[in-house]
């Protein structure tokens, strides 16, 4: 008996975001209106291509897009397309459609776009899910959201938080503290200089200045104490507030807006008084699913829809 040839199939992983709302009239963000303000049927990908630096032309595109459950939500993919030698080529007058697919992504000349690398997103007014890889930073795609709606949203940016919860089990008055742990392979709490656009690590600048007071400032020493993981920072946080004084839905709150940027779930912890830790892996909403595959690098993009859609209700169901 010849048995069926099975169809490969790709484990994702979908992360969830809250669309911040900071209206006090409207009862949500009101994103999808505007998206579809500026989505219309003659928007191209040439016109959505926003260019990460001008000195740089790689840029990153929401190249195909589809309105479901009566508009319900938006289904997009984002594309990172570059000028470099290798990565699948999209041809220059694919720009001028509608979308573009990555069926129509393939090989060819280095002097045309190039396809860098993809991920796709779900959004409706309240919240935002994506399969876009858990070290990589949701700002990616908050600036191309605040981009795309740059003509439509007036002063108004959108900010995505990271959707957190209490790890089953624990109850919110057993929380005794918080820590961020730096070192080289976490990414941590972080400050931006607006001016020059760059991105200051907090923890490790923490570390090397404790370690120029205890040993001096000689260079060599320092940077092979820091490459060598010798030493590691810890930022610890007290709760002002004491947690049973809170909401539940307020300390979750407060959580997504520390867990937001820190990309690695090892490099945040919470404490709990029974010894407890819990780390990212624990408190970031999540959702695990198994999508059919094509071809090796080609997904079932309507099963991934249909996934991210049924995340998007089992969110708004959470109690």
């Amino acid at each position: 008996m010849i048995m069926p040839k099975l169809s490969p199939r790709r484990n994702i992983t979908l992360r969830a975001f809250k669309i911040e709302n900071d209206s006090l009239t409207e009862a949500n963000s009101g994103v999808l209106n505007m998206l579809k303000n500026v989505l219309t049927s003659e928007s191209t990908a040439e016109s959505r291509k926003m260019v990460l630096n001008y000195n740089n032309p790689d840029c990153d595109l929401l190249a195909n897009f589809d309105w479901a459950n009566s508009g319900a939500y938006l289904f997009g993919m984002m594309m990172r397309i570059i000028p470099a030698e290798n990565g699948g080529v999209i041809d220059e007058k694919l720009f001028s459609q509608h979308t573009i697919t990555m069926d129509q992504v393939r090989e060819g000349d280095s002097n045309q776009s190039q396809y860098k690398d993809h991920f796709y997103f779900a959004i409706n007014n309240d919240y935002l899910v994506t399969n876009l890889p858990g070290n990589s930073g949701i700002d990616r795609l908050q600036t191309y959201l605040n981009w795309l709606l740059e003509d439509v949203r007036g002063e108004r940016l959108f900010q995505l938080t990271e959707l957190t919860q209490l790890p089953p089990g624990m109850e919110l008055s057993q929380v005794k503290d918080i820590q961020f742990v730096g070192g080289k392979h976490v990414v941590t709490a972080t400050t931006t200089n607006k001016e020059d656009n760059t991105t200051t690590h907090v923890l490790r600048e923490l570390s090397r200045k404790v370690l120029e007071s205890l040993i001096g400032s000689d260079t060599d020493n320092l940077d092979r104490i820091q490459s060598n993981q010798l030493v590691e920072a810890r930022l610890l946080l007290k709760i002002k507030n004491k947690p049973k004084e809170m909401a539940e839905e307020e300390f979750t709150k407060v959580m997504g807006a520390i867990v937001t940027n820190i990309t690695n779930d090892s490099g945040f912890i919470i404490r709990t008084k029974d010894g407890n830790t819990f780390n990212g892996t624990a408190i970031k909403v999540k959702k695990n699913v198994s999508v059919e595959c094509i071809t090796p690098n080609r997904i079932v993009e309507e099963q991934l829809k249909q996934e991210m859609e049924k995340f998007l209700i089992e969110i708004k169901n959470r109690k």
